[in-house]
């Protein structure tokens, strides 16, 4: 199964992480190919180009407000440059018509992928922790034959490694053909079946809080360290 690592060559920490990534799949014998994620000053002109709006947002059943959407920044720029890298990969996924794995390149590795069946969307890594910790030893301990299990949560424990067949792919693209949402709250319940594989191989890195959507951040680093 094909792996890709989302990364963004103009951001040196963004190149380093997935460096360190590629080489820990490959240590395990993984096949591993480097993608190019969207930025988010980007996103912005895809978006417009596009038509893209934001999918709306509820809450308990209400819609939100554009200030409550932009306080939980739904919005940002990064966001929607996630998003994009995500939803390209779905249609690479479709292209080749087999399923494939995704990443976030800003992954700590702990083992590598046992072959299993799943349905819709197989989350590999944590991105969250801390609001999942119910699946923590799944990752630290995991104890008998690997197995796909039910993830009952609304959307995704962060997306920052998933696996996805082609079927479910197709699904996420038809549903925000035109619209846009965080990559982790529009891969949810509603959408596709999600599962967790009980010998999780990664966890996202907290130190820093690197992620595609720290855009803005990692831009002034880089900067900085140009000085």
């Amino acid at each position: 199964m094909k792996n890709f690592i989302i990364h963004l060559s103009s951001i040196p920490a963004s190149v380093e992480t997935a460096t360190k990534l590629k080489n820990d799949l490959e240590g395990f014998g993984a096949g591993v190919e480097l993608f190019e994620g969207i930025r988010g000053d980007d996103a912005i002109k895809i978006c417009k180009k596009e038509g893209r709006t934001l999918y709306p947002v509820t809450l308990k059943g209400q819609q939100l407000s554009d200030a409550q959407i932009k306080q939980q920044g739904a919005g940002q720029p990064g966001v929607k440059g996630c998003f994009l890298s995500h939803f390209s990969l779905w249609q690479k996924c479709v292209e080749l018509n087999e399923p494939i794995i995704i990443w976030e390149d800003d992954i700590i590795m702990y083992r590598a992928f046992e072959p299993i069946e799943w349905t819709d969307v197989l989350i590999v890594a944590l991105g969250h922790p801390q609001k999942s910790p119910r699946w923590m030893h799944l990752l630290e301990t995991p104890e008998g034959e690997p197995e796909a299990i039910n993830y009952k949560s609304p959307s995704m424990p962060g997306c920052c490694g998933y696996a996805i067949k082609p079927h479910a792919a197709q699904k996420l693209i038809d549903k925000y053909c035109n619209t846009f949402l965080p990559a982790d709250n529009a891969i949810n319940r509603g959408v596709v079946k999600m599962e967790i594989h009980s010998y999780v191989m990664g966890v996202a890195k907290v130190e820093g809080k690197q992620s595609l959507t720290k855009t803005k951040a990692w831009s002034k680093k880089k900067k900085k360290s140009a000085n």
